[in-house]
């Protein structure tokens, strides 16, 4: 009864082994050594961690218990929707809905710790209890999260996913699949912090509120431990998981130059996580190299712009199309750039205005005629220019320039006016005086006459 969701799930699902390498432009050899890999593990996937390319893949879409892997998802949504330096406060339904002797850091009722110390304990100590205080800080109620969880799952492309919880602890209706875990472990690498996060081997949680004591978390990822027989020096850390009924489960990324691969291998026994992860790894380096194709920036073509006028079609110019973003591709060791085409899926040309950063269409990228990325193209530039201008604030405020000229010339004829004001003024008053000098020499006059 507990398995029968998961049968449901998984009933159309081959047990063959599946990989998807195409052999296109995959050497027969590398297929070879695919088709010999033999895994503990009832399903892993091996990814490009940059491509997102598949490399290998074993039973990867099919439902199964993720176990504490599930806490990857809840890291990603605290990095998404939290902040490090918030401070949590831990209720006691997220301190007692934990199984009893499942993993635990002690955290008391009303217990209060960083989101960055919780973090640490979810990646090094798998505290179950913990990611339920992560859960309510950022949706409110473990269920409200549990949901989330399920969504944002949906918006990475997971197709056989639904979570119940934060922590993983078991649940019949709580799977996922190899593939989804792979997409979710490839949007945690946008976070630097996580990369800090996984790699770390001992952390300590200093006093609380509630614990005068510091807890010491030690990480329990064997491949990052220089002193385990399982340790894998090109790993760059990971999230180990075990359930009864999950058996164990393991997410695991290693880098080596420009490759990064992510591993995911679901329901293993023993160390079968370890030893297979290990095969994984080796088994995409010594075969296959990341390579960027095309750069963001970089000029694919140029696109004839055009305008309609009474006349007829009006050449305005080009514009340049280039990538939006860098295209990255998982190949093969070894080989030929040259081997791979380009096609342009761009229209001859376009209409005015065109404006910077404007989506124009997109380019393939072809092996064989078989088709391996894509791109979007974008306008670097844009056509018809902005109208020239001498001054910078004539572009940003016209306005106030029209108004500050109707200003000055208000102003040279208010002066104008006052000039002639005055002059007519001084004009009036000096003909007055001079028509008395008049008068008073009339009056002296006539008085030596009369004498």
């Amino acid at each position: 009864m507990k398995k029968q969701i998961i049968t449901l799930l998984t009933i159309i699902i081959s047990v063959s082994q599946i990989i998807t390498v195409n052999a296109a432009y995959i050497p027969q050899n590398i297929q070879q050594q695919a088709n010999a890999l033999t895994l503990d593990a009832e399903s892993a996937i091996l990814i490009d961690a940059s491509s997102g390319d598949v490399l290998y893949e074993k039973e990867s879409d099919k439902a199964q218990y993720p176990a504490s892997i599930t806490k990857l998802m809840t890291v990603l949504l605290a990095l998404e929707y939290g902040n490090l330096d918030e401070t949590m406060h831990f209720s006691h339904d997220a301190v007692f809905s934990i199984e009893p002797g499942s993993s635990h850091i002690a955290i008391d009722v009303d217990e209060e710790i960083t989101m960055r110390q919780g973090l640490y304990a979810i990646m090094l100590q798998s505290a179950n209890e913990v990611s339920n205080g992560v859960a309510e800080h950022i949706d409110g109620t473990l269920d409200d999260f549990a949901l989330h969880m399920t969504s944002r799952a949906k918006e990475l492309g997971c197709t056989n996913t639904n979570f119940v919880n934060a922590n993983g602890l078991h649940n019949e209706n709580h799977y996922t699949s190899a593939h989804d875990m792979a997409l979710i472990a490839k949007e945690l690498l946008k976070f630097d912090f996580f990369k800090e996060l996984m790699l770390t081997k001992y952390y300590e949680i200093p006093p609380t509120n509630k614990q005068p004591e510091t807890r010491y978390l030690y990480g329990q990822n064997q491949l990052i431990k220089s002193s385990s027989i399982f340790y894998y020096d090109k790993c760059i850390g990971g999230k180990t998981g075990f359930t009864n009924q999950a058996g164990n489960t393991l997410v695991a990324f290693a880098q080596d130059g420009d490759t990064t691969l992510i591993s995911v291998v679901l329901k293993s026994t023993g160390y079968g996580e370890y030893t297979d992860t290990a095969k994984l790894f080796d088994f995409g380096f010594n075969n296959f190299e990341t390579k960027t194709i095309a750069k963001k920036g970089n000029i694919f073509t140029t696109i004839n712009v055009t305008e309609e006028t009474k006349k007829g079609t009006k050449d305005l110019g080009t514009v340049n199309a280039v990538y939006s973003d860098n295209v990255v591709v998982s190949l093969p060791k070894g080989f030929p750039l040259a081997n791979i085409k380009s096609n342009n899926q761009l229209p001859q040309s376009i209409k005015s205005p065109v404006s910077t950063g404007q989506a124009l269409g997109n380019a393939t990228f072809e092996i064989n005629g078989t088709q391996i990325a894509s791109a979007n193209i974008v306008s670097q530039n844009q056509l018809p220019p902005p109208p020239a201008s001498t001054n910078e604030n004539d572009t940003k405020n016209p306005i106030s320039i029209r108004l500050i000229a109707a200003l000055l010339a208000l102003t040279i004829l208010v002066l104008a006016t006052t000039r002639f004001s005055l002059n007519k003024i001084e004009y009036e008053r000096k003909k007055r005086i001079r028509k008395a000098r008049i008068v008073k020499l009339r009056e002296t006059t006539k008085e030596h006459t009369a004498k």
